[in-house]
């Protein structure tokens, strides 16, 4: 494991709400894989041993290492075709670590060939206006304010309130997102978007009253 941490040269990360919305160009930690350290039985058992900590499939940090929006991004950027957007859940995972995405979510553009296919990544199209992304390590990720309105208006109801629970955590105004779903009459799932936003700040709002 000594191997390892010599070729590590890695940067404290913390990550804001004001660096999430506004970021400056991202140090990315070195992600680890099966063939940096023998193999992948070698992997599993640095895993297994608390060595290195899991990302995402087989990609992993050294142990200490904080987790950031710029080393999730490098395990996913195989798969964000130039002029697509990383977008819903998967976005959400790349700005607060919520769950793992199995499958990451790629929003192609009107007017853009859609990318080929590939059994880990789902394709959508969708306007995405250039001011509602953010880039990060060179990949258009949806800001934090998409993100929670894909979340909302697509996800299973269990899955949507978790994650937007914990970019509520991360600082993001849930309120200001439901105004800003007013806004836009013809978004899809409008109304079931509206009773989450609406369920998941108004759950906060309780808990701040009984601290």
């Amino acid at each position: 494991m000594a191997d390892v941490r010599d070729r590590e040269h890695m940067h404290a990360t913390t990550c804001s709400l004001a660096d999430l919305l506004h970021p400056t160009e991202p140090v990315v930690p070195t992600l680890v894989r099966p063939a940096d350290v023998g193999g992948h039985a070698a992997w599993q058992e640095l895993v297994r041993s608390g060595a290195l900590v899991p990302v995402r499939h087989e990609t992993a940090l050294v142990a200490g290492t904080p987790p950031s929006p710029a080393a999730r991004v490098e395990t996913i950027r195989h798969l964000v075709p130039s002029r697509t957007v990383v977008g819903g859940a998967s976005a959400a995972w790349v700005h607060v670590g919520s769950a793992v995405p199995r499958q990451v979510d790629v929003v192609y553009l009107p007017g853009t060939h859609r990318p080929p296919p590939r059994a880990d990544r789902t394709l959508r199209q969708a306007a995405v206006l250039r001011s509602e992304t953010v880039e990060i390590g060179g990949v258009l990720v949806a800001g934090l304010r998409r993100a929670a309105l894909e979340v909302a208006s697509t996800r299973p109801s269990h899955e949507a309130r978790q994650t937007l629970s914990l970019l509520r955590d991360a600082g993001l105004d849930l309120d200001a997102v439901a105004r800003s779903l007013e806004l836009r009459l013809r978004w899809p799932g409008r109304a079931t978007a509206r009773d989450l936003l609406a369920t998941v700040s108004s759950g906060a709002t309780a808990a701040s009253g009984l601290a």
